[in-house]
């Protein structure tokens, strides 16, 4: 092997822990795979357990068993009561970890009262989109201190993580706000996509470089946490652009790839309920939900549940070995590559193109294109549409190449020896 062929390798091993972007042929490289049960635990779901007077209400017919259903393991929520704290244990006891949104006043009895299923707490949401005495910036400060040295001085919970505040308008706030990140384990941010495939639009018409680079204004170097994020379906919005339930369903299975690729540790999907019965589609804050406002589920619940059954692993203490492999197309195809702890790889197959026309408020029919993976060795391999099924679209045995049919949606190729 010569000089320039091992630095290729050695640069495709550092590029793909981060995910990798596929562009016609490429050599075969090695690659570095992170645990399929860290990606799981990278996907949260925002919640309202105290909105008694709307789908949040109904617990034990619609809430409790939607959300033990999607199998997520991470919700987040900012309501607090005893009823509410007894359901938030109640839950918990399915694994389920809650991060709290609170004051600084009371964050330190609230986390005492729910106890274990705790994760962590969070600042203020969102207070640039408020008025306060002093200004935001003041207030947001203040409460970011004192939530911090609230919890960091109490012999209980200095354990938790404290998550920094997140805000509405990333373009111009986190400049105005400046870094807070001696006071948070754990940056903020809300890059809500607008309607776009999540890679071109991380919020304000922002790419995901100037995103991120606006959000560690305020956290620093510190890991960050996509505490809001996801579409709506009200296709009639301007200022803030939905998309078809089929659309969404497909588009949310890449953003959560296309966050955890950039180093983001976990991304709470706005929301699981629709809010309230609006047939009409008049108002937008109605239709973030993964489950309708009868309980019934949109495609994207589906998606989802899908995608954390097939890449699930509870086992932790296991190294991951490396894969090599090639990814060949005409397209651009976006990847990650994950290992569980029975020693199969999971190559996550993300083809960046737009299943939803804006202009038109139409989905977008997309002509399938042929993608080609290669191996160094032979290996059986297994090809899913977590879109559509747990099950198998095709299976083949002691290959070194596979092709693909892709259209707009995530495929998952399972690879064992």
């Amino acid at each position: 092997m010569n000089l320039l062929h091992r630095l290729f390798k050695v640069l495709c091993v550092v590029v793909a822990t981060h995910g990798a972007v596929f562009v016609a042929a490429q050599e075969l490289s090695v690659v570095k795979p992170r645990k399929a049960g860290d990606f799981v635990n990278s996907i949260g779901v925002n919640t309202h357990f105290g909105y008694y007077d709307t789908t949040y209400g109904k617990y034990e017919q619609i809430l409790k068993p939607r959300l033990l259903e999607l199998g997520v393991k991470h919700i987040r929520d900012g309501t607090y009561n005893q009823d509410v704290v007894r359901k938030y244990r109640e839950v918990g006891q399915a694994g389920i970890r809650l991060l709290l949104i609170t004051s600084s006043d009371r964050a330190v009895s609230q986390a005492k009262a729910i106890g274990d299923m705790l994760w962590g707490v969070e600042a203020v949401n969102e207070p640039d989109m408020r008025r306060y005495e002093g200004g935001w910036v003041k207030f947001a400060c203040r409460e970011q201190q004192n939530l911090y040295q609230a919890i960091k001085q109490d012999s209980e919970l200095s354990h938790l993580p404290v998550v920094g505040l997140s805000l509405a308008n990333i373009r111009r706030s986190p400049s105005e706000l400046g870094d807070i990140s001696q006071w948070m384990d754990y940056g903020g941010m809300h890059p809500y996509a607008a309607g776009e495939y999540p890679s071109k639009h991380w919020g304000w018409g922002m790419s995901m470089e100037s995103a991120l680079g606006e959000a560690r204004k305020v956290s620093g170097d510190k890991p960050l946490l996509v505490t809001e994020c996801g579409y709506h379906n009200r296709i009639a919005e301007k200022s803030h652009p939905g998309v078809s339930e089929q659309a969404a369903a497909i588009y949310h299975l890449h953003l959560f790839f296309i966050y955890f690729n950039q180093g983001v540790e976990r991304s709470y999907k706005y929301e699981l309920l629709d809010l309230k019965d609006d047939e009409k589609m008049s108002d937008k804050e109605c239709h973030f939900g993964l489950v309708r406002s009868d309980g019934s589920v949109k495609p994207s619940f589906t998606a989802i549940k899908n995608l954390i059954l097939l890449l699930d692993d509870e086992k932790k203490d296991f190294r991951c070995r490396d894969l090599e492999y090639a990814v060949e197309s005409d397209a651009v195809i976006r990847t990650t590559l994950l290992q569980k702890s029975d020693g199969s790889w999971w190559l996550a197959l993300m083809r960046e193109v737009d299943v939803f026309d804006l202009k038109s408020g139409q989905d977008v029919e997309v002509e399938p294109i042929k993608v080609s993976v290669k191996f160094a060795r032979k290996m059986d391999v297994c090809c899913y549409k977590p879109n559509h099924s747990v099950e198998p679209i095709a299976e083949w045995q002691s290959v070194r190449s596979v092709e693909c049919m892709m259209d707009g949606c995530v495929q998952l190729l399972r690879i064992e020896k």
